[in-house]
Parts: C-alpha cells; structure tokens; sequence
C-alpha cells in the first residue's frame, strides 16, 4: 500500500481515527499515525519536524489542557493528501471551555502521515 488512493483508505475514516487518537490526549496514539520523517506545524507555530520531536511536541501541547475533541465537518482526499475541517472544543485545567474551528491537511505516503499541518488559532486557550 504505497498510496491513500491505491490503498483505498477511507479519508473520512482516517481522519476520525487520528482524531479519536488526538482527543484521547495520548501522543503515543497519535504517533502511531505518522511517517518517521514527518513535518508538522500546528497554526503559526514553527514546523517540527521528526517522529519523536512531533510525539513530544504533542504530549506537551496535550498537558497543556484538560481533554479536548474535534468535531469533523468535511472530510475529502485529493490524491495522497486527506483534508479536514470542524471544530476542536478544548477544557482548560481550570475547567473552562472553548470551541474554535479547524482545517488540517494531512499527506500520506504508506497510509501514514509524512506532512501534517493544522490550520487553528490557539491565542485564546
């Protein structure tokens, strides 16, 4: 399975299971879904690149709230490239909440991702 399209991976599906992995706080889970070579860059933040690098960015993003959980609107794949929007509700530690949207786009090489970009204003958590 070298392709999104000739693996026949279901975008919508995919992108529910990174999410469930993402909204489970868990950066091992979501390391599971990344090439070793990824790029990621969340909103303005610098790109990080590296599989341990983007695993340990998340799990220090991830103790920075509560739980959090995205709601998926659209989901559709263009080739090898997967491209989502929704909305991602965030509970701070304080037990406050807040709910912006979301875009991300997400390129498979291997049905893992290798180019990970989220497009989200975190500025008010």
């Amino acid at each position: 399975m070298s392709s999104l399209t000739k693996a026949h991976v279901d975008a919508r599906d995919f992108a529910n299971k990174l999410y469930q992995a993402v909204d489970s706080l868990s950066a091992d889970a979501v390391g599971s879904f990344l090439a070793q070579d990824v790029r990621f860059q969340l909103g303005n933040f610098d790109e990080i690149s590296g599989y341990q690098q983007v695993v340990d960015a998340n799990a220090a993003f991830f103790q920075s709230i509560a739980a959090m959980s995205h709601t998926l609107k659209d989901v559709c794949s263009v080739g090898d490239t997967v491209i989502c929007t929704g909305a991602v509700h965030y509970t701070r530690h304080d037990e406050s909440t807040l709910q912006i949207p979301f875009s991300a786009v997400l390129k498979l090489k291997d049905t893992l991702i290798y180019d990970y970009q989220v497009y989200v204003d975190i500025s008010p958590l």
